[in-house]
């Protein structure tokens, strides 16, 4: 093992929010491996158990952290089950967590060159329990990996077809409609839908002269996409807004308000966007 460069960052996301001392104990353990580390914070206020909005977050942020930044992930309902402890390399960067889809958003987005099971047990904590991987197999492998380990060390490779992954988060469009979900809701309570801008380019354009504005339909959680009857509708007024979220996709937002409180929405809800035309006939 090679001693740690002045540049190698530990980047850290958990649902543990801070009111106890998990994060601090993670910490703990990786410094105590790799004293000069760089550790951040990329957010420990994951929603409880919501593996999904964890993919989505990293997915949103990864990118933007230096090539060899170490993630260290735990969101992770499954612990102490038979779900795998990973380590990826994917892209320029290094992953760490559980087997469960956290990671699916960035292995949609970049090549993945290896895949390990963390069952070394010369890299984990000498007692391991069976509520706390984050403290005993997840932080000493971060540590290890940014010391410069190779993966390999840690255990056998895993089939990247034999990967958990989430299943994809798709949007549908059919004409002047799109059927999209609500994928995220962020601290201020916006509304991330899965429609990606790129495939809205004229959303924001100014709409002609007496032409009905954009809005929003929500749908039941279980509405069948081949007949999705609105349950409420929304039109976008000056409270209500569509906005382009810094993530890439279209966000729903009440102005100087909550519009997950606002509106009595959040994760997983699916929707229609409406453009033009379209709004006129709901």
């Amino acid at each position: 093992m090679q001693e740690i460069t002045s540049q190698a960052v530990i980047a850290l996301m958990t649902d543990f929010g801070l009111g106890d001392g998990d994060v601090g104990v993670m910490k703990g353990v990786m410094l105590a491996i790799a004293p000069a580390v760089h550790l951040i914070d990329l957010t420990h206020d994951v929603a409880p158990q919501n593996v999904l909005s964890g993919a989505w977050i990293l997915g949103a942020s990864y990118r933007y952290f230096p090539g060899g930044t170490v993630f260290t992930c735990v969101v992770d309902p499954g612990v102490g089950s038979t779900r795998r402890a990973i380590a990826l390399h994917a892209g320029k960067w290094f992953f760490v967590g559980p087997d469960n889809g956290l990671f699916s958003f960035v292995l949609a987005e970049v090549p993945l060159h290896e895949a390990v099971t963390l069952t070394n047990p010369a890299y984990q904590l000498p007692q391991v329990s069976s509520t706390f991987h984050g403290r005993d197999i997840f932080a000493p492998a971060a540590a290890c990996i940014a010391r410069g380990l190779s993966l390999a060390e840690f255990g056998p490779r895993v089939d990247p077809s034999d990967l958990v992954r989430l299943a994809p988060v798709h949007f549908e469009r059919q004409g002047e409609v799109i059927n999209a979900r609500i994928i995220h809701v962020d601290n201020f309570g916006n509304l991330i839908t899965s429609i990606p801008l790129s495939a809205v380019p004229n959303l924001f354009s100014s709409p002609p002269r007496n032409s009905p504005s954009p809005a929003i339909a929500l749908l039941s959680a279980s509405a069948a996409a081949s007949s999705p009857i609105p349950t409420r509708t929304i039109r976008l007024k000056l409270v209500h807004l569509i906005y382009g979220d810094s993530s890439g996709y279209v966000g729903i937002a009440v102005r100087n308000g909550n519009a997950s409180r606002t509106l009595g929405v959040g994760y997983g809800l699916r929707l229609l966007l409406l453009n033009s035309a379209a709004s006129s006939f709901i």
